[in-house]
């Protein structure tokens, strides 16, 4: 009989160790070009999956010597908080909008929403303050890859610039 408080950490265990199969048996189906070399586009997937397995492995091994998780910031046999419902509907909406808007009105009006919606959140104080740095940050990370890198992000709004 499994005890209820090693649940959700089996729960996260067995996650873990789905997406590391997962990862490698769609690695093994990755056409890859010839000529590739030895080291190809297969060998990180691989190594990540890889790497994934085994802490999935570990954990569940720590999980049955009796090695639970202590949440942060408490001591053991402290109260742990309930679960914060209202941040984490703000979080899970700006996630949620992102790539209804990414198309639509580009990579920095997307990831400007959704970082001030998280940072609002996580409880950002001045919302004027953290609607710059959102914008300021996407205006970074858009120009640094579309300049810097030549790597092409939907424009939307800024098709101009």
């Amino acid at each position: 009989m499994i005890k209820k408080d090693i649940k959700g950490e089996l729960a996260f265990a067995s996650s873990l160790l789905i997406l590391g199969i997962v990862v490698f048996f769609d690695t093994r189906r990755m056409l890859v070009p010839p000529g590739s070399g030895t080291v190809g586009p297969q060998i990180f997937p691989y190594l990540v999956s890889g790497l994934v397995i085994i802490v999935a492995l570990g954990i569940f091994v720590e999980i049955f010597r009796g090695n639970l998780g202590q949440p942060e910031g408490t001591e053991f046999g402290d109260t742990v908080d309930k679960t914060d419902y209202k941040s984490l509907l703000i979080v899970a909406g700006s996630m949620a909008t992102y790539p209804l808007l990414i198309e639509r009105a580009g990579f920095v009006a997307a990831t400007t929403v959704a970082f001030f919606g998280v940072s609002f959140a996580f409880g950002a104080k001045n919302p004027v303050k953290n609607l710059l740095v959102s914008l300021i940050f996407s205006l970074i990370v858009y120009f640094s890859f579309t300049r810097g890198l030549n790597v092409n992000l939907p424009s939307g709004i800024m098709g101009g610039i």
